[in-house]
């Protein structure tokens, strides 16, 4: 089983250890140079390096990421439900207010529905239908 070194702390100093790519639901840029947030349903971590280096990895090894937009990639195999009017995905079947949700680009959404789609075939389009 494949893990993320990760630290609990932006800066890199307390709480390190290693998250399992299996509960990775997506990861997003931080707002620092390299830094990645890596998100969990339980918590966020912090890593360092660039979302194309990590998404090319982790695809390399196996698991299914995709870029979404400039600034997440998302673990396809964890989608639940896309929003196609909020542009949104999310990872449980029942959305609250505290649900995580990952954006879509919306300049890029029908393509990027499409191609997780042909990723995960389980995943329910709710809101506006693609072309």
């Amino acid at each position: 089983m494949l893990s993320l070194t990760v630290s609990a702390d932006p800066e890199g100093f307390i709480d390190g250890g290693n998250v399992s790519v299996d509960k990775v639901l997506f990861i997003s840029k931080g707002r620092k140079k390299n830094q990645l947030l890596v998100h969990t349903f339980e918590r966020t971590y912090y890593m360092i390096g660039t979302l194309r280096h990590w998404e090319n990895f982790l695809n390399s090894n196996g698991f299914n990421f995709l870029n979404v937009d400039r600034s997440n990639t998302l673990n396809v195999e964890k989608v639940k439900i896309v929003n196609g009017i909020f542009k949104d995905a999310y990872f449980e079947c029942e959305i609250t207010k505290t649900s995580k949700r990952c954006p879509i680009s919306h300049h890029r959404f029908d393509e990027v529905v499409e191609e997780m789609g042909f990723m995960n075939s389980k995943i329910l389009i709710t809101g506006a239908a693609i072309k």
